[in-house]
């Protein structure tokens, strides 16, 4: 009797156990800094109300070393159970047969979204993680490039904002201040020697990089030269400043007054600034139209999980597509929020109100583009920015560099 009594024990543990299990979901990402806190912040609230689910927010490095993981997993079979996305990368993730589609999700009768809520988010950003008319993944941390000012240092010099490319241009050069030995103590304008800051002044300017079926590249066009010569002229004036890295440490010393960047660095640029002047954001001057560019990834959920994992991870998808949370992590990390909804909490209400460049940001949404979302568009990232590099700094003609990029864009498109 004593021994059916235990076994009868143990297994009355073993499913209590069972029942209350928990499931864990691990979310590989590359958000550090306040963008990091944020998200410990939102993952923490979800498990407190999810109590039968576990989120671990894993912090793997940089995006390089995210996508390197993410590509090698999807060979071994050793994958996060959710992970931050570039489209590109998706699109190479797609082909490995590794992506869950959001799809599968957003239509299920019991645990999707209805149609309003799937309204709800930005269309471009649907747009965006859409393949084949399917959606895979769904946006997250999304920016948008914009233009970085020193108040200060425009009013000092009697000028406005820049409204367009002239302008900026023309600005560039009022606001370089040199010494009485000619050296320059203040650039009029800071430049990163990427593909980003060529892109983004090409789209400007109503140009792209690829044809708009992405079958070629675009860089043989009379656009593509006048974007890539007006950078280079640019540099040789003595008016901007260039470099690869980050420009928000040079704009809060005081190196330049203006520079080009997505708003992810507003809480970097206000720690660099410190107070020690007045600084705003305004849109991208416009060239021929006004198209901002957007930045940023999305969430994929991958069929390596177990069945519960995925369902586990797609509830936390929706815990962050909620209102609240979207403006909670607009609020703390300059990022866009992906729901409209969002605009119409009490927190964006009262954060908008005090904050102008909030408005800003969200002024330019209906209007961006994103990059290609296709699987080459990785090497063509590096080749286009290799290229853009070497003609800021002089190691190319414009002409000769686009035209190496022209090159490698055929090359890496298999000849098409």
């Amino acid at each position: 009797m004593k021994r059916i009594l235990v076994v009868i024990f143990i297994l009355s543990v073993l499913m209590v156990g069972s029942i209350f299990a928990k499931t864990t979901v691990t979310f590989w990402n590359s958000m550090g800094g306040a963008q990091g806190k944020a998200l410990s912040e939102i993952v923490n609230e979800f498990n407190a109300q999810h109590p039968n689910i576990e989120v671990k927010s894993i912090y793997v490095g940089n995006y390089g070393v995210l996508s390197q993981k993410l590509l090698a997993g999807a060979i071994s079979g050793q994958l996060p159970t959710m992970s931050q996305s570039y489209s590109n990368w998706t699109a190479k993730l797609i082909e490995s047969n590794v992506v869950t589609p959001m799809q599968n999700f957003i239509d299920d009768p019991n645990v999707g979204l209805s149609k309003s809520q799937l309204n709800d988010i930005w269309a471009s950003f649907l747009k965006a993680n859409t393949w084949n008319d399917k959606i895979y993944t769904l946006p997250f941390n999304k920016s948008v490039y914009i233009l970085y000012v020193n108040t200060d240092a425009l009013m000092l010099s009697g000028i406005d904002i820049p409204q367009t490319i002239p302008e900026l241009i023309k600005d560039a050069k009022i606001l370089t201040v040199k010494n009485e030995n000619g050296k320059v103590i203040q650039y009029g304008l800071g430049l990163r020697t990427t593909i980003d800051t060529f892109e983004v002044l090409l789209r400007q300017e109503g140009g792209h990089i690829l044809t708009p079926n992405y079958k070629k590249g675009a860089l043989d066009s009379k656009v593509a030269l006048s974007t890539l010569k007006m950078l280079v002229d640019l540099v040789k004036s003595g008016t901007t400043f260039a470099q690869g890295g980050y420009l928000d440490g040079p704009f809060g010393n005081g190196q330049i007054a203006m520079y080009i960047d997505t708003s992810a660095g507003l809480s970097y640029t206000a720690r660099s600034v410190g107070g020690k002047f007045a600084w705003t954001i305004a849109p991208l001057p416009k060239g021929k139209v006004q198209s901002p560019l957007f930045a940023g990834t999305d969430v994929a959920i991958f069929s390596t999980g177990s069945k519960k994992q995925q369902m586990a991870a797609w509830e936390f998808m929706r815990f962050l597509l909620k209102p609240e949370i979207q403006a909670f992590w607009a609020i703390k990390t300059g990022y866009l929020p992906v729901v409209k909804s969002a605009l119409d909490t009490q927190a964006w209400k009262d954060y908008s109100s005090s904050n102008p460049m909030a408005n800003v940001l969200i002024s330019q949404i209906p209007h961006g583009s994103f990059d290609p979302g296709i699987p080459e568009w990785y090497t063509i990232r590096t080749k286009v920015g290799n290229a853009v590099s070497d003609a800021m700094f002089f190691k190319k003609t414009p002409k000769k560099a686009l035209e190496y990029a022209q090159k490698q864009i055929t090359k890496a498109l298999g000849g098409k």
